[in-house]
């Protein structure tokens, strides 16, 4: 059985590092064919890209199955998000032409369905496209989807995506030491990854507003390297303007071995995220085998990880009283902080990325080839 990986590769961003963790948990080594950064595909033109697509699609001949990874925007470059889908259009509808068996893993929602009906003409070219798309997923010798949350497999099947299944993002698998905190002592506050809007970094500035000066808070990252943006001068600006500039350390991005590190100095992960949209969060798989306690936005793909465990507090995402009040909860009732750093740790071991292969490799086998 050979089998083609189409994803993202070597680019520090969330799913290059999904894909070589689940590469490098294959028993066996597979074939991969690159999908090129945001900055390389800006610089193509659009006959370019599309070249890209024809050779790829030429390349799958000689697999009996070939898997792509995808993200809304990982096709487009700095053009328009419906070129980007017609681009993914183009590579299904070439794959479905090989007579392969082929599978996608979806990272994300399509959000842009709930422009049908708008004045928003770029979503509902996206949300049209969509339709289209759905075709290659339903039917004898259909597609198959992969979602990382039951919540997401709904979405997806409500829009024609038949036969889309649920495989959760996997984790890494560790030992940790366990923890304890020293309420009257510095308490380490952090936040992994990248800094973007959604993941509601200014809001967890916010909350620290509210607590005692013995707490600190890490953002244990930077801007994405796709970004130009001003996100750090803008929140040491809102911690300056808060009065917490003093109690508030940004890393920019960091290598995995001082990461590590930051990982055992913090007491409490917060993951404050303000959108109701995330499939799945690599930084949050992250944190999750640090053997520090998680508070986490009580969204739906986060409500999805406590079903299989109950391994985060869950805060709404806006409250800034809740967030408060569960910090101070975690860090002061012992039995509640082992509770949830000892299902984090079941939880890390049930979806493993060696399992999370192994789930892959059943699916594979189940197209028959």
């Amino acid at each position: 059985m050979k089998i083609l990986h189409i994803t993202p590769l070597g680019e520090l961003c969330g799913i290059a590092t999904y894909a070589s963790n689940l590469l490098g948990s294959f028993p066996s080594s597979h074939d991969t064919r690159e999908i090129p950064p945001k900055n390389v595909f800006s610089q193509l033109s659009k006959k370019a890209i599309l070249d890209w697509v024809d050779l790829t699609i030429e390349c799958a001949h000689k697999y009996d199955i070939i898997h792509v990874q995808h993200e809304f925007g990982l096709f487009c470059g700095d053009k328009p998000l419906s070129f980007g889908m017609k681009v993914f259009y183009r590579l299904l509808k070439g794959l479905k032409q090989t007579n392969k068996n082929v599978c996608v893993t979806f990272h994300s929602e399509p959000v842009f369905l709930k422009a049908l009906g708008l004045f928003n003409f770029e979503e509902k070219a996206c949300a049209k496209i969509w339709k289209k798309l759905s075709q290659f997923f339903r039917g004898p010798k259909c597609f198959a989807a992969i979602v990382h949350t039951n919540s997401s497999c709904q979405i997806f099947q409500s829009t024609g995506f038949e036969n889309t299944k649920v495989i959760v993002h996997g984790v890494i698998k560790t030992d940790p030491p366990k923890k304890s905190i020293k309420p009257f002592g510095y308490v380490n506050l952090s936040i992994f990854g990248y800094i973007s809007d959604y993941k509601g970094h200014e809001f967890a500035l916010s909350v620290l507003q509210l607590l005692p000066t013995n707490y600190r808070l890490n953002i244990i990252g930077g801007r994405h390297p796709e970004s130009q943006g001003e996100e750090i001068g803008s929140l040491l600006k809102v911690a300056f303007e808060l009065g917490v500039l003093n109690r508030v350390t940004i890393t920019g991005w960091v290598p995995p071995d001082q990461a590590t590190l930051y990982q055992e100095k913090t007491d409490i992960f917060l993951a404050p995220y303000q959108t109701t949209e995330l499939s799945a969060s690599g930084a949050l798989t992250w944190a999750l085998n640090s053997g520090a306690p998680i508070i986490a936005s009580n969204i739906r793909s986060f409500r999805s990880i406590n079903h299989e465990s109950e391994c985060m507090l869950l805060c709404h995402p806006t409250d800034r009283l809740e967030w408060l009040w569960a910090i101070k909860r975690v860090t002061e009732d012992s039995a509640l902080y082992s509770s949830l750093t000892a299902a984090a740790r079941q939880y890390c071991n049930k979806f493993s990325w060696k399992n999370t292969a192994k789930t892959h490799i059943n699916l594979y086998t189940s197209f028959n080839v």
